[in-house]
């Protein structure tokens, strides 16, 4: 990216937000109702449907967790949260450098950071540190494609974190918290009014410590800055900043033993302590501008730029040896800028008694990726290997020669539009369509090849609701899905991008005067090119010819009063490759994904928060058996289950106490796996005991 183009996306940053439209979103159980000074409760156009719909009308299976949850369950890291929202799968965090996970079996690109959206802005492109929640007011999980509306996406579903923005009453709030292995952190979040027209807020958070792993240290600087501005009624602007720094161990983990992944204590370490600590950082500005042209009518610009590193030197696994692990040594350098923009016409009116809410919009990107790669792979005359049952660390590094470097650069622009009909509070209608144009080019500076390609696709979408009571409505869902996969595969090849098709049916309820609520949906998803491992190249992946994931999900919501609410989700998922040219790939199945998941989390507050009031909230994860890669190899992770427990008391208006303990029964389970030598074990029993002050 040129130097204008930098300039030009931090100036255009620092003038626009990303604000509300004139449709404010309902919000969902456990959502935070505080307001925005630019809205209401946060808005549509954030949302990743853009919709605002009773739940019983809106034709897909939608999970929202808000900050309440987070709070009171004591979450940090995005990753706790998978497990309340329903049917997603724990993936290969890279050595512990992103949050990955598969909905519905499909996991998206597993060499690259975590697939999401941040207020319907990519924020996947890059390799994006571990997401703290901090910042977030409402996780949003949108089962089957989203793609029409807010682009590149699973079939299988999307994620979507609407942040926090500033509010239009002054607050300020501080957690201090001490949890095992040494963990500290802290955080702030204060703002209010400046004038009139205008707020800001911040958000600061600051963390590190040690881990269950040997020579695993970590630490983390969040800093969040925002500022709205509304000069009239009719005008909105918004600016967010967010800036990560993270010093984080990169950690293959463990290695199966005759097939056992637990047959090595969970914090044996076998990198090299000497190898220091990796490097990311990333910056991000968000800002818009939304008018309201009429009633019911708005207009939406939005401008995202986004850069970061990754940096450092790491010791992996690579194959044992009878006791020995021979191992690699890499040296990542890699840097990244993405620059996107969006601009949307909303508009909410009645015709002939039919009800509309459409959206209509174009939108574009330009990003830039480095990567320099250096790797040394083991030999027999040359193991760089260690014995992992009484590992001596400290031997002499080999060296290690230069593996890739690349420039890659995407250029991609779309148009679509999207319409909501309901009509008598009974039936609705959702129809989208998205045209996507992308350009790819990779450079590869040590072959002098440059390879190219320009798919262009449409992604269209469907869905009917129909409601005979207010207590129960059924719905189907149909679309295609379009994915656009980074990177380049063994070969230095650009890999095709990923063809989604997807057919969802379900039922919602809403009984006890809507205390109860929730959905039971059934699923079929196809689709081509999924990037699997690739068995012949360590590190590198491979396009299957076609997967398919097939299922059922139930989640249910309970909210008896403010003193007590309870989620829980269950979801039975079948992934697998069911077409391709390499038959030992036909009939295995996706890692790391299971048949059978679920959870249930309850909380319980005495009085609301007021002086005295005790809070006790409990739950429990179970995860099922599943594969442990994705070459049909026969590795597989056991099933496992995990306990947690929260206790709160509130000293005063201003103070309160929270103990927070997670895997209660130190269960030893494996989280997640790449290959039988590339093992995340789960984190033993931990407990944070955290002080709340808030004014």
């Amino acid at each position: 990216m040129n130097i204008f183009s930098l300039r030009f996306a931090l100036l255009a940053s620092a003038i626009s937000v990303i604000a509300p439209s004139a449709l404010a979103q309902q919000p969902a159980p456990n959502d935070s109702e505080t307001n925005i000074l630019v809205t209401g409760s946060r808005e549509a156009n954030a949302s990743i449907n853009g919709l605002v719909v009773d739940p019983l009308l809106l034709p897909q299976n939608v999970r929202i967790l808000g900050s309440n949850l987070i709070e009171e369950a004591g979450f940090t890291d995005l990753s706790q949260m998978f497990d309340l929202a329903g049917g997603m799968a724990r993936q290969n965090s890279f050595g512990g450098a992103w949050d990955a996970y598969a909905i519905r079996g499909f996991s998206g690109d597993i060499n690259q950071g975590p697939d999401l959206l941040l207020n319907r802005f990519n924020a996947n492109r890059g390799f994006n540190a571990r997401r703290d929640v901090a910042t977030v007011e409402s996780f949003q999980v949108l089962k089957g494609p989203a793609s029409a509306l807010s682009g590149k996406g699973e079939p299988g579903g999307s994620i979507n974190i609407v942040t926090k923005a500033p509010l239009d009453h002054f607050h300020a709030s501080t957690e201090l918290s001490y949890a095992s292995f040494d963990t500290i952190r802290g955080s702030a979040d204060f703002g209010g009014p400046v004038s009139g027209t205008v707020a800001a807020r911040m958000i600061a958070v600051y963390q590190q410590g040690d881990s269950f792993r040997d020579f695993n240290k970590s630490d983390r600087l969040l800093l969040a800055p925002s500022i709205a501005w509304q000069p009239s009624e009719s005008v909105r602007f918004l600016y967010q900043l967010e800036y990560n720094l993270v010093h984080f161990t990169h950690d293959r983990g463990l290695v199966a033993v005759n097939g056992d992944g637990k047959a090595l204590p969970r914090s044996r370490f076998l990198g090299e302590p000497n190898d220091g600590q990796m490097l990311q950082r990333t910056g991000q500005h968000q800002g818009s501008v939304t008018i309201d042209l009429a009633e019911g009518v708005a207009l939406e610009a939005g401008v995202q730029y986004r850069d970061g590193v990754m940096q450092g030197q790491s010791t992996h696994n690579s194959a044992l040896v009878g006791t020995r692990l021979r191992r690699q040594l890499r040296i990542h350098d890699y840097d990244w800028q993405d620059l996107s923009g969006r601009v949307e016409l909303s508009a909410n009116g009645t015709t002939g008694g039919v009800n509309h809410q459409i959206r209509i919009g174009a939108d574009a990107y330009r990003y830039d990726q480095r990567r320099v790669f250096y790797r040394f792979s083991p030999t027999a005359a040359n193991p760089y290997d260690i014995d992992i049952f009484n590992p001596v660390y400290g031997q002499p590094k080999p060296v290690a020669p230069l593996n890739q470097n690349l420039l890659e650069q995407q250029r991609g622009k779309s148009v679509y539009a999207q319409d909501l009909l309901t009509l008598d509070d009974r039936f609705s209608l959702l129809l989208g369509v998205r045209h996507d144009w992308i350009r790819q080019r990779v450079n590869n500076y040590r072959s002098g090849a440059v390879d190219r390609q320009s798919p262009s696709v449409t992604s269209p979408r469907a869905a009917f609701t129909f409601a005979p009571s207010q207590s129960l409505s059924a719905y189907v869902s149909w679309g295609r899905s379009f994915r656009f996969n980074q990177g380049v595969d063994a070969n230095s090849d650009p890999y095709a991008p990923e063809r989604g098709e997807a057919l969802e049916g379900g039922v919602k309820y809403a009984l006890l005067d809507k205390q109860l609520t929730g959905t039971l949906s059934v699923f079929r998803i196809t689709k081509k090119n999924v990037l699997v491992s690739d068995g012949t190249s360590s590190g590198f992946s491979i396009a299957a010819g076609e997967a398919r994931s097939k299922g059922f999900e139930f989640d249910l919501n309970y909210a008896l009063d403010e003193r007590f609410n309870l989620t829980a989700v269950y979801a039975y998922t079948d992934a697998e490759v069911t077409k391709d040219t390499r038959p030992a790939l036909l009939g295995s199945g996706l890692s790391n994904v299971p048949r059978h998941s679920g959870a249930i989390y309850g909380h319980w507050q005495s009085n609301a928060t007021n002086p005295g009031s005790i809070g006790l909230g409990a739950g429990i994860t179970y995860v099922g058996e599943r594969p442990g890669d994705d070459v049909n190899s026969g590795f597989r992770l056991p099933d496992y289950v995990t306990a947690r427990l929260n206790l709160s008391y509130q000293v005063s208006d201003h103070v309160a106490v929270h103990l927070d303990a997670e895997n209660l029964f130190d269960a030893y389970y494996l989280e997640s796996s790449y290959s039988n030598v590339w093992i995340t074990p789960g984190t033993p029993r931990t407990v944070r005991g955290r002080l709340v002050l808030s004014l």
